[in-house]
């Protein structure tokens, strides 16, 4: 190994890895974060034309890991100057109801009355009792803790704070839709964002992890301008601030190990060690192992935890419509539930993200949606027809679709831009970004932690190496890359003694 030496290796530019090595370069450790061929949150679809791979709200913008985190990265005010709160924050349409979820209380009291008056006070209990326990759920997270704990003394740390919590240590509690009967359509309302947002399984949510979704959407969901990009801009241009490297074009391709100690990674391109005390991971587990020389050291964390398995996958459609072509009142989030009765999937449920319109008035909708794993790897051809069948669901909402379309293209189904004026297709640039490979996974755990809301250890079996994605709090969704990043600084932070006391010093007693 050469003497090039970090504090910290970071592999990874998604917003966990992101934020950690902006944290610990802000902390005074020297930090590399290699960019390790993950995604940019846009891509090129020609002709001077840039499209989201996916949907995106600062969804955690109401959290107190979320302000610590900004606090500490002196980011508050130009996070407040760069994003603007939605009002309604989102809408969700079913076949016979169109609900807005506005910010205020009163409105929202208004909002259930004209559209479910039959179950006006059922609905009004449960966003108080939502409320309660986002209450509850954000004084444990104002406090400095590891999610989750592992050693003696950070499980005792939690296990206090934890104590006066209404919920159980799985999540469990007091049925939050107890008094509506099971086919209400209310409970689509809270479900559908419930699981677009969620980091598990959606379809075993326990009553913690739905109330703090739900409660996430309806109450932090902020726009950013330039999106989940100029986010990442923001933090980038932080870490450079503090001294960090990033390198985006390298990836490391092995995790270098003494002893079962990780000790630094080697560079896949040019074949460069690059020594480190500590090593950091911001993709999920299965990318991990690829990096070591065998998966041995995890076994016993498989056999204890159950190792992650691919549940779904979220596909993305872009559509550029003529400016009339987007509903009055369409809000910036919809929620579209096409029928009721049959899953919540595919192309049944679907995420609209409306944005404004362009320099030539034309508008863009991002739809999201959740395809099952056992579709794309049990069906023949199942992902070649997801474009059409989602954009005849899309129909059903958007009135004249077809007339004022103007261009349809997915990053994940591998077919050419379809400019739809002219009738032709055309190769979008870059083809090796595009795919189903590049479709982000939505895990299943076999077993959870935590309050029912984390996963997989931030300390992984190899010392020194830490895991810092959302697989280690899956069931926070946005919430838990924050905690990732946050969790895996405050380990690299206290072991080492002397940045541990200037942090002490300085930093936890800053306030919002």
């Amino acid at each position: 190994m050469n003497g090039n030496y970090y504090d910290v290796v970071v592999l990874g530019t998604q917003l966990g890895p992101l934020l950690a090595g902006t944290l610990l370069a802000k902390r005074g450790f020297r930090v590399l974060v290699l960019g390790q061929e993950d995604l940019p949150p846009t891509y090129d679809a020609g002709e001077g034309l840039t499209l989201p791979r996916a949907p995106f709200s600062f969804t955690a913008a109401g959290s107190p890991v979320a302000r610590r985190i900004f606090a500490e990265l002196a980011l508050n005010q130009l996070f407040r100057r760069r994003a603007l709160a939605m009002d309604p924050v989102f809408q969700v349409a079913l076949p016979r109801h169109r609900l807005d979820l506005p910010e205020s209380d009163a409105e929202l009291e208004r909002e259930i009355e004209r559209e479910f008056p039959e179950v006006r006070r059922p609905v009004e209990d449960f966003h108080r009792g939502t409320k309660r326990a986002n209450a509850e759920l954000d004084r444990l997270l104002e406090r400095d803790l590891v999610w989750p704990p592992e050693t003696f003394f950070e499980r005792r740390e939690f296990a206090r704070a934890s104590a006066q919590l209404s919920f159980d240590k799985s999540g469990g509690g007091r049925d939050p839709f107890a008094e509506l009967r099971e086919e209400h359509p209310f409970r689509l309302v809270v479900q559908a964002p419930a699981r677009f947002l969620d980091g598990m399984d959606p379809d075993y949510p326990t009553q913690l992890r739905l109330s703090r979704l739900y409660g996430s959407a309806l109450r932090g969901s902020t726009v950013l301008e330039g999106g989940e990009a100029g986010l990442r801009q923001m933090l980038v241009e932080k870490l450079r601030t503090h001294s960090g490297e990033l390198r985006e074009r390298d990836r490391a391709d092995a995790v270098l190990l003494r002893r079962g100690v990780a000790v630094g990674v080697r560079l896949a391109n040019s074949g460069e060690e690059i020594g480190a005390s500590f090593v950091a991971y911001g993709g999920d587990v299965s990318g991990l192992l690829r990096l070591l020389p065998d998966r041995r050291p995890f076994e016993e964390l498989f056999e204890r935890l159950g190792e992650p398995q691919a549940r779904w996958f979220r596909y993305t459609l872009n559509l550029v419509l003529a400016g009339d072509g987007v509903p009055v009142g369409m809000a910036r989030d919809v929620y579209f539930i096409r029928d009721a009765r049959r899953p919540l999937s595919a192309e049944n449920l679907l995420h609209i993200e409306a944005h404004p319109p362009d320099a030539s008035g034309r508008r863009l909708l991002c739809v999201e949606t959740l395809l099952p794993r056992r579709g794309i790897e049990d069906v023949p051809g199942y992902i070649d027809g997801v474009r059409e069948r989602v954009f005849a669901s899309l129909g059903d909402l958007v009135p004249f679709l077809g007339r004022t379309v103007q261009l349809i293209d997915s990053p994940h189904d591998g077919r050419p831009v379809l400019d739809v004026r002219t009738g032709r297709s055309r190769p979008a640039p870059e083809p090796w970004t595009r795919g189903p490979q590049t479709m982000r996974t939505v895990y299943g755990y076999p077993v959870t932690g935590t309050l029912g809301l984390s996963a997989l250890p931030v300390r992984t079996p190899v010392r020194r190496l830490l895991l810092c994605s959302g697989q280690t709090t899956p069931g926070l969704g946005m919430e838990g890359h924050l905690l990732a990043a946050w969790s895996a600084a405050r380990i690299v932070t206290r072991a080492d003694r002397r940045k541990a006391w200037m942090r002490g010093r300085l930093w936890t007693k800053v306030e919002i």
